[in-house]
C-alpha cells in the first residue's frame, strides 16, 4: 500500500498533468479562433468577388441580348 507521501506526490503529478492539458487546450482554442476569423474574412471576400462576377456576367448577357453593342442594328450584307 502506498504511503501518504507517495499518494500526495502522485496526486501532485496528476494535477500538473491536468494543468498542462488545460494550457495546451487553451492554446489550441486560441489558434482555432484565429483560423476561424481568417476563414470568415476569406469567405466574405469570396462572396464579394462572386457578386461582382455575377454582376459582370449578367451585364455581358444583357449586352448580347441587345445586339452588337455599338447601338446600331446589325445589317446583313447581301
Amino acid at each position: 500500500m502506498a504511503t501518504f507521501k507517495e499518494r500526495i506526490d502522485r496526486h501532485d503529478r496528476e494535477i500538473a498533468a491536468i494543468r498542462k492539458l488545460l494550457q495546451t487546450g487553451m492554446k489550441m482554442l486560441v489558434r482555432n479562433e484565429e483560423e476561424i476569423r481568417k476563414l470568415a474574412a476569406a469567405q466574405k471576400e469570396t462572396a464579394r468577388q462572386l457578386r461582382e462576377t455575377d454582376r459582370q456576367l449578367n451585364r455581358f448577357i444583357r449586352s448580347l441580348e441587345r445586339g452588337n453593342g455599338n447601338g446600331h442594328k446589325s445589317s446583313r450584307v447581301q
